[in-house]
């Protein structure tokens, strides 16, 4: 497209409201950058990722320009501090401009694909060569690249070099260049081993030797794939998660070993790595667990399928665990499945959920809270006991309202462990509900534990109230409900109880004994 004097050029400056996109897109470009360094030309992925990464940045320009700055930290706004919300991935796209010089970057509001592509592969070649070659800038230029500009944001400056490399284009009907620059040489011709190519990545300290040895590693690996001979697989991922994990290691190598695993893992692997998992061979779990956790978003929903399907109790179990490694990454498969009509399923969802504890899981357990079957309903509880929290809490005592009493004595005891202040007068309400007969004894009694588990003060004049009332009717009921009130009070420890503790030592059936210890832990609470 040739720009002409009549089409205006807008420079803006990433704003709050972009952020969310431009992180998206400096990801997207991420994973083009890494596309085009590991395949090879006409490999599918690349042309993939490279249109994802020209998508994500049309959206993030919507018609206008875009001018990034960079610096040693990453990138930066105009005063020079780190942009807030950017991934470890974006900001190593900010390393690799960096070290070839390019401290401001525009984008034109059209710009091409082709473009793109020719200044990623730029990317790719050793950042010292480029700087041999003549720098960026030249590279770009000879390259015809005019929808993207290194080291300049004077639109109008840009806007007549971009005329005079179109202008010299169509005159001269220049053919794209090829590549001039060749990458560095590989290592010497021959054959080597799975293991050796790992050995040699081990102590490789040239990012674009081990990018090369990296490549070599995942030919041979697909052919094992292909031959269906996946045993020579797992230690190359043993191997490749050790130098993930390599502090010592560049971050590019590091980024190298994680691309290397998740392709040497993808496909039949996937598959060959749940069965060794369902073998439960203690000596290579711990290992597919780590492999399954690096992997996350791209093999959880073959876990939670197979979760679905697997038969077997201890199947079962480790698929979970699995799931779980994998932590928040597992959420959105997982809360998909709560609307799966088998109970069982459903309870298992909610269950990893609850193990996962993250706070983003409470508000999509309510489908759960309402289940027609009160054993998803009783895991549900279990869950959001365990990932704790003011918006657990509420919709436990949402569920003081159940129509299962069983339901209701289980969130009773959850509030009760969770120390819930707010649910202090919900479980006064129980305690305080008319009941002459005493039918709902077990529930008040629930109710009254869980006060002395939340140690509120506030309930102290409830419960000696309730201690020090006379009842005609189901008297023994009474005072085992009295019993449970003041060994409440004893755990509350509120001095302002001990009169009525006093008032009642010589009570029979056992209430008696309960003001005395009762007594005993409040002196001894108050020193």
């Amino acid at each position: 497209m040739t720009t002409t004097k009549e089409t205006p050029l807008r420079l803006v400056k990433p704003t709050d409201d972009a952020s969310q996109l431009l992180g998206t897109a400096l990801i997207d470009l991420h994973k083009a950058l890494k596309a085009l360094s590991f395949y090879p030309e006409g490999h599918p992925l690349r042309a993939e990722n490279l249109g994802n990464a020209h998508s994500s940045l049309m959206r993030l320009l919507a018609g206008q320009e875009l001018t990034l700055h960079i610096s040693r930290k990453g990138f930066v706004n105009n005063a020079g501090d780190v942009l807030p919300d950017i991934s470890p991935m974006a900001q190593s796209v900010a390393r690799e401009l960096f070290i070839r010089r390019i401290q401001h970057l525009t984008f034109l509001a059209d710009l091409s694909e082709t473009d793109l592509q020719a200044f990623l592969l730029l990317l790719t070649l050793d950042h010292q060569q480029v700087h041999a070659s003549g720098g960026m800038e030249k590279l770009m230029s000879q390259r015809g690249i005019t929808t993207i500009w290194p080291n300049e944001i004077d639109l109008s400056v840009i806007w007549q070099k971009r005329q005079e490399i179109e202008e010299a284009d169509e005159e001269d009907d220049i053919e794209p260049q090829e590549e001039e620059i060749a990458p560095p040489e590989a290592q010497e011709e021959r054959e080597y081993s799975l293991n050796e190519l790992l050995s040699l990545m081990k102590n490789e300290t040239d990012d674009n030797r081990y990018l090369l040895l990296a490549r070599t590693l995942l030919g041979k690996a697909e052919n094992c794939k292909v031959n269906g001979d996946m045993n020579p697989l797992l230690p190359v991922m043993q191997g490749l998660l050790e130098q993930i994990d390599d502090g010592a290691r560049s971050t590019i190598q590091r980024e190298y070993a994680v691309f290397s695993l998740e392709q040497v893992a993808a496909g039949p692997t996937t598959d060959f790595l749940l069965q060794q998992l369902e073998q439960r061979d203690p000596s290579s779990c711990e290992m597919i667990y780590r492999i399954m956790r690096q992997l996350g978003t791209k093999v959880v929903y073959v876990l939670v399928q197979r979760l679905c399907i697997a038969n077997d109790l201890l199947d079962r179990k480790a698929l979970a665990t699995a799931i779980v490694r994998i932590g928040p990454a597992a959420i959105p498969p997982l809360v998909a499945t709560l609307r799966d009509e088998r109970w069982y399923v459903v309870r298992n969802m909610v269950t990893i959920l609850g193990e996962i504890c993250s706070q983003e899981c409470v508000g999509e357990l309510q489908n759960a809270v309402s289940h027609p079957d009160p054993r998803v309903r009783k895991e549900t509880i279990r869950a959001l006991l365990n990932i704790g929290g003011k918006e657990a809490e509420s919709t436990i005592i949402g569920m003081l309202d159940d129509r299962d009493i069983t339901i209701v004595k289980q969130a009773i005891l959850s509030l009760g462990i969770m120390k819930s202040q707010m649910a202090l007068q919900p479980l006064i309400g129980i305690v305080a509900q008319r009941d002459l007969f005493l039918k709902s004894l077990s529930l008040k009694k629930e109710a009254i534990q869980a006060l002395g588990r939340i140690g509120d003060r506030k309930a102290t004049s409830h419960l000696t109230g309730l201690i020090q009332s006379w009842h005609w009717f189901a008297w023994r009921r009474w005072q085992e409900l009295k019993t449970a009130a003041a060994s409440a009070l004893g755990q509350i420890g509120d001095e302002t109880a001990i009169p009525a503790l006093k008032s009642r030592m010589s009570a029979g059936a056992g209430l008696g004994r309960a003001c005395s210890e009762a007594l005993d832990n409040i002196e001894r609470l108050a020193g």
